[in-house]
């Protein structure tokens, strides 16, 4: 900004045109969460800026109306592809939605930051296209809005060619210094995200009092320059809320440490989540799993099956006579289905429901699926053919149901399973070949590895409770606890925690 300047204003005035961008994170880190953010920030942020729902007809012209550019950026692990992949700007807010429906969330599991820098330096660009386009128009609305559940990383942006060199940090003070309003939203709270939002705040202006959009107490909505319907004050029930889920995650575990005391193995009451849905298909799920060390031989697999159904919207067409009354489960690690992203597209969901008569069993696959495995259900062959040969069985952990993907490309989905799961076999006999090179290493290190693992799980609980208390601090202070107030709270909670534990130990 100039000196003397007022800085962006935080509306369009009533015959002021805007330049828009988005820029999404494309990893599948934000795929689970970007419908809810589409239906309660990008949609309403969007007809803002329409003036109304988008339209197949509305176009503002090519100059005189409002433009919408999009920026889908990734993860280093996206190599050799673009870091970012750019669309032209559009007059066309239908269009504009259009884009961003066709995103497709995959890769960067492996990766705990995203590459902030390359977007928003491709945003840059776009916003010095939108300057050469207005020139006949003046002064506009200038608008960025960023999209993305993972942190930046510190590297500077390599692919633009006007803002090479530059770090995330520097990118948004420059967005500040040009007189774009910039906004942030996230499914979680990420202080390195905040940081970001608050170093694009206008320098020497006022303080910010900015209003609280958020539809869900977890997500990050901080916004400039645009005005969404559910504005309200940031509520106390949110520290309630969040507290009770860390009262809840620190002393779950011990009530399954008293004496008499029943588990729940099932997070799911019965009937929850189907709703308004049909049963399809009731048989029996069968699959394999690796026992515990101490029970018996490691190579032994255990067999382990569940009574279940399936179950399907009212009016959906799908064809269960050939289905058999026993499916067979395969679990693969989910880092696999990474490259298999394309053959789920337009895929028929069900719902899977398992009834709790194996408490162990039950167990057992909430404990697999939600630790980063999902299955490849298999129906074998019969005299009569079934169109199904193959499903996927993934667990949400935000809808805590079963969710079941049919693939239309059975033929391309087999082969491509079949693909990853032969080169993944490979891998591990290539590295169980090269770790048996020298005599006597080979069990040195399976010992180790059974020492490490023991010293893994004793360890688990308290790396656990030390992530929930500082992401619990971290949520407190976001809810606008002072720092102080924060660790009172969490070091009584430990305290309690603490006391139940030996309490429960001595009965």
């Amino acid at each position: 900004l100039r000196p003397g300047s007022k800085g962006p204003s935080s509306k369009p005035g009533p015959n002021q045109v805007a330049d828009v961008v988005f820029v999404i994170e494309g990893t599948a880190n934000l795929g689970p969460y970007f419908e809810s953010l589409r239906k309660n920030y990008i949609l309403p942020a969007i007809e803002y800026f329409n003036g109304g729902p988008p339209a197949e007809t509305d176009f503002g012209g090519d100059y005189g109306g409002t433009q919408y550019g999009l920026v889908v950026f990734n993860t280093v692990d996206c190599a050799p592809e673009s870091y970012v992949q750019c669309h032209a700007p559009t007059s066309s807010a239908f269009e504009f939605v259009s884009w961003i429906d066709n995103i497709q969330f995959m890769g960067g599991g492996a990766e705990s930051c995203s590459l902030i820098a390359e977007g928003l330096s491709v945003a840059l660009q776009l916003f010095d296209d939108f300057k050469k386009m207005r020139e006949q128009i003046g002064q506009t609305h200038k608008v960025c809005v960023l999209l993305c559940n993972s942190p930046p990383y510190l590297l500077p942006a390599v692919e633009s060619v006007s803002y090479t060199g530059c770090t995330a940090d520097s990118l948004v003070k420059i967005i500040r210094d040009r007189g774009i309003n910039f906004s942030v939203v996230a499914p979680r709270k990420l202080p390195p995200l905040r940081a970001l939002f608050e170093r694009a705040s206008p320098v020497g202006g006022a303080v910010e009092s900015l209003p609280d959009y958020s539809q869900d107490p977890f997500h990050m909505v901080l916004v400039r320059g645009i005005s969404l319907p559910g504005e309200k004050t940031m509520p106390c029930p949110l520290v309630a809320h969040v507290f009770i889920h860390l009262f809840v995650f620190l002393f779950r575990p011990l009530i399954s440490l008293q004496p008499g005391s029943q588990v729940n193995p099932n997070p799911i009451p019965q009937g929850q989540g189907v709703t308004n849905k049909v049963v399809a298909w009731t048989g029996v799920l069968e699959w394999q799993e690796k026992p515990k060390a101490s029970s018996m031989d490691s190579a032994t697999k255990l067999t382990r099956s569940l009574p279940c159904q399936v179950h399907v919207n009212p009016g959906e067409n799908l064809n269960t006579d050939q289905w058999p009354q026993k499916l067979i489960m395969q679990l693969i690690p989910q880092q696999l289905l990474t490259t298999l992203g394309h053959l789920f597209r337009n895929s028929r969901m069900v719902q899977f429901l398992f009834t709790n008569k194996d408490v162990e069993s039950l167990k057992g696959l909430y404990r697999i699926m939600a630790n980063g495995f999902a299955g490849c259900v298999h129906f074998p062959h019969t005299t009569s053919p079934c169109e199904v040969r193959v499903l996927m069985l993934l667990y949400s952990s935000k809808k805590r149901i079963f969710m079941g993907l049919i693939p239309n490309d059975q033929s391309g989905f087999v082969n491509g399973i079949r693909q990853v799961i032969t080169s993944h076999k490979q891998v591990q006999q290539h590295r169980a070949v090269s770790g048996s090179g020298v005599c006597g290493k080979k069990d040195s290190a399976h010992i180790g590895a059974k020492h490490k693992s023991s010293l893994c799980r004793i360890c688990f609980n308290h790396n656990t409770m030390a992530s929930a208390v500082i992401g619990a601090v971290c949520l407190f202070q976001n809810a606008g606890i002072m720092h102080s107030y924060c660790f009172l709270i969490v070091y009584f909670t430990l305290m309690i925690n603490n006391w139940l534990k030996h309490q429960i130990l001595r009965v």
